[in-house]
């Protein structure tokens, strides 16, 4: 996996882990929202580049 990739996603379940009240047992939850997060901001970018490009 890519390093960027995985401390982005660390510092966002974080995060969310934190704003959440810090509950116990509820790690993966946060890991795959953020996962998620990332997933998307990376489509998004990748549209938008491709929408650059085109013109």
């Amino acid at each position: 996996m890519d390093s960027n990739r995985d401390d982005w996603i660390a510092r966002r379940a974080y995060e969310l882990w934190e704003q959440a009240g810090q509950p116990d047992g509820q790690d993966h939850e946060h890991w795959a929202q953020a996962s998620g997060e990332w997933e998307e901001r990376m489509s998004r970018s990748e549209r938008q580049k491709w929408n650059d490009e085109e013109w």
